[in-house]
């Protein structure tokens, strides 16, 4: 299976560096994503903003209200991209590497054609049943070592070996 077989093509919301923070607010409001590709004219990616880096943002910077800040001012540049034509487990590895939810998906020249997310391979997952699982299961890559290191990406170990618990005094 390619990432062009699950990618969100229609509506494909995305933004520029110019645009304001409240506009892509909004959008993502609207359209129930969490994430906008940033682009430029010719619709070449240059990086992400998520709702996260919005709140964060804006967190620390209190003197200016929200329709001030452009997404170019606190979008992140380090972006990773997978091509329409690449397998699913392309998909699965930048997402586990990286521990991102999301990538955008950019044909041969670099232009935005989609983005293709841990949601879209769970519920295609989940429609195909174990089928669907074997689909992205190769070279060591599949779904569920991909949700676990994207999910551990704020936590402070990333293994699934607990720590002890140091004893309570009495």
């Amino acid at each position: 299976m390619k990432v062009k077989d699950v990618m969100t093509r229609h509506p494909l919301q995305y933004c520029n560096t110019n645009t304001k923070l409240y506009n892509v607010a909004r959008s993502m409001k609207l359209n129930k994503c969490k994430a906008l590709p940033v682009v430029d004219i010719d619709k070449k990616v240059l990086g992400m903003i998520t709702d996260r880096d919005i709140c964060l943002s804006l967190a620390k910077k209190t003197i200016k209200p929200l329709s001030k800040y452009t997404v170019g001012q606190i979008m992140s540049a380090n972006v990773f991209t997978v091509k329409n034509n690449d397998p699913i487990s392309v998909a699965l590895r930048q997402m586990r590497k990286n521990q991102v939810s999301r990538l955008p998906v950019v044909n041969g020249q670099g232009k935005l054609k989609g983005i293709v997310s841990l949601h879209n391979l769970i519920n295609i997952s989940v429609s195909d049943g174990n089928e669907g699982l074997e689909n992205f299961s190769s070279k060591g890559e599949n779904l569920f070592r991909t949700i676990h290191a994207v999910t551990n990406k704020f936590n402070d170990t990333n293994s699934f070996k607990s720590k002890k618990k140091p004893a309570l005094k009495k």
